[in-house]
């Protein structure tokens, strides 16, 4: 276009508006076959595409041969001297040419050797027809075209190059990225497998201990007993640990299935405290439960909710000290439901939830480490929560404790639900 108008304006008007609507006809058809040849590749017509491949080089030639043709005239229309401005016009041509018609190599030729040519053309006409001396105008610009499309070319390698090296590393990430892939979904068959085998002996070994347990098998000395109740506590926590991981499976596969029904809070935080009271005292700490608690719904998979809350309740247990005591609470925030586990252990640093809530990590991280487990809690415990449109976060206090506040949205009884309807 702005060539078009300064040919306009300085030499003819009619020359410009012909060649400007004949070159904008061969871009408008240029990305018109463009558009074609994406969607036969998204349809997998190979032989359309090829078809379509020849309509572009066919069309470069034109479009090329439509831009020789305005520069060529405006050429003529200067006489027999230095063509500056056409030149110019050529060598802006050539180089957008460079820039963004490298990725196929046969456009980029065929535009290039077009180019040369109409480089060439025009000032060898001018030799011919002046019969110039070597010391004219006219030979130094003819040597100065030499030289522009050694530039011209040189640049147009160097495009190349670096579209070919990109290719290159696209395909390396690809390749990479698949097998990544491959690696993972591995990985995830091979824990999904062993997990699953690993279960069904398990349960004869918990079997087997409970049996001995109950004196089925005779009566058992102090010293078996204290040594029957390890084994029972590793293989629960084995157990725990094989469920943990097929959830993590399930979660990484998004097959992992919520019973979501609607459910009393307190019903719910009445059954956590049950659950897990006896456990809590024994290891010399209090667990209590607010009272009273407010009558608030929610749509939750109740087990799966009392299993969180029961490994918060259990990292309180390992987090905090002797004679401290654990707390349950329950609360409403507008259209929020809040539940709560406190305790007075000895806290969070700040600036680590990213850790906190990462699978298979714990904040101390080292093999002299005064809490056991595998730091798959409370990512699984979000993962969950998120499934159910639940929401998890924490407050805590160096030295002084943390709490645990699990979020859903409240369930209005018919009497709320009239009032808002109302309003």
């Amino acid at each position: 276009m702005a060539t078009a108008i300064l040919a306009a304006v300085y030499f003819d008007f009619w020359i410009a508006v012909y060649c400007l609507t004949l070159i904008q006809i061969t871009e408008v058809f240029d990305i018109y076959l463009a558009r074609r040849v994406q969607e036969d590749e998204r349809t997998g017509s190979l032989r359309r595409v090829v078809i379509n491949y020849y309509g572009l080089l066919l069309n470069t030639v034109l479009n090329a041969s439509a831009i020789c043709y305005f520069i060529f005239t405006i050429a003529r229309q200067e006489g027999n001297t230095t063509h500056f401005t056409p030149m110019f016009f050529l060598f802006a041509a050539a180089l957008f040419a460079a820039m963004n018609n490298h990725q196929v190599l046969a456009y980029i030729g065929v535009r290039l050797l077009i180019y040369t040519v109409t480089f060439l053309a025009i000032p060898i006409i001018d030799i011919v027809e002046t019969d110039a001396a070597m010391m004219s105008p006219i030979w130094l610009e003819m040597f100065t075209v030499i030289f522009v499309l050694f530039f011209i070319v040189d640049s147009s390698l160097v495009y190349i190059k670096l579209y070919r090296n990109n290719l290159e590393q696209m395909e390396t990430l690809k390749e990479e990225k698949e097998k990544a892939t491959s690696a993972l979904i591995a990985k995830s068959r091979f824990l999904s497998t062993i997990s699953h085998e690993l279960r069904t002996p398990l349960t004869s070994v918990s079997g087997a201990i409970a049996l001995l347990d109950s004196g089925a098998m005779g009566e058992l000395s102090d010293h078996q007993k204290r040594t029957l109740q390890i084994a029972r506590k590793n293989a629960a926590n084995l157990t725990e640990l094989v469920g943990d991981v097929l959830d993590v499976q399930s979660l990484e596969a998004d097959e992992l299935l919520v019973n979501m029904t609607t459910v009393s809070c307190p019903v719910v935080l009445k059954s956590v405290y049950e659950a897990n009271f006896a456990a809590v005292e024994s290891q010399g700490r209090k667990l209590v439960l607010q009272d009273p608690l407010p009558e608030l719904k929610i749509s939750v998979d109740k087990k799966r909710l009392e299993r969180i809350m029961a490994g918060l309740i259990s990292n309180a247990v390992k987090f905090s000290g002797p004679d401290t005591t654990i707390s349950l609470g329950l609360a409403e925030r507008g259209d929020k439901v809040d539940l709560t586990v406190a305790d007075q252990g000895e806290g969070i640093p700040e600036g680590q939830e990213d850790a906190v809530f990462s699978s298979f990590t714990q904040l101390d991280g080292t093999d002299v480490r005064k809490a056991g487990g595998t730091g798959l809690g409370l990512f699984l415990a979000r993962a969950v929560l998120e499934k159910m449109d639940g929401t998890i976060r924490y407050d805590s206090v160096l030295g002084a404790g943390t709490t645990f506040t699990i979020t859903f949205d409240k369930i209005k009884s018919q009497k709320e639900a009239a009032a808002v309807a109302a309003v």
